[in-house]
């Protein structure tokens, strides 16, 4: 009984300072920026954006290849032509999904644009 009343009695006078210690700080200078040459949200999508577009589209190429290369050798075989289409499916869908991506972020960069003008 005495072991709970000091466990309780213990959470709750931590549990009352807690709001006074969080706030016990207060900044002095604005932070940092986490990404230097980067100064905008928008400019960090777009950066991040970027990075996937150059590296999505030769993998993109690459699965089509490979697709088209089962399409060819499956002379008739019934699997090899399953995974041929649907290697060529899942590729148009990424591909669409990737470039969707971008002109969705430059809809929306126009949008903020003629906005804030």
């Amino acid at each position: 009984m005495n072991n709970i009343f000091t466990r309780s009695a213990l959470y709750l006078t931590i549990v009352s300072f807690s709001p006074l210690l969080a706030s016990a700080q207060q900044a002095t200078a604005p932070l940092p920026s986490p990404t230097p040459g980067i100064p905008t949200l928008y400019a960090f999508v777009q950066a991040i954006l970027s990075i996937i577009v150059k590296v999505g589209i030769p993998i993109i190429v690459i699965f089509i290849v490979f697709a088209g290369f089962h399409l060819l050798t499956a002379q008739g075989n019934e699997e090899k032509l399953k995974v041929g289409k649907r290697s060529i499916v899942w590729a148009v869908i990424g591909a669409a999904v990737i470039l969707g991506a971008w002109a969705l972020s430059v809809a929306i960069q126009g949008t903020v644009n003629i906005i804030t003008v």
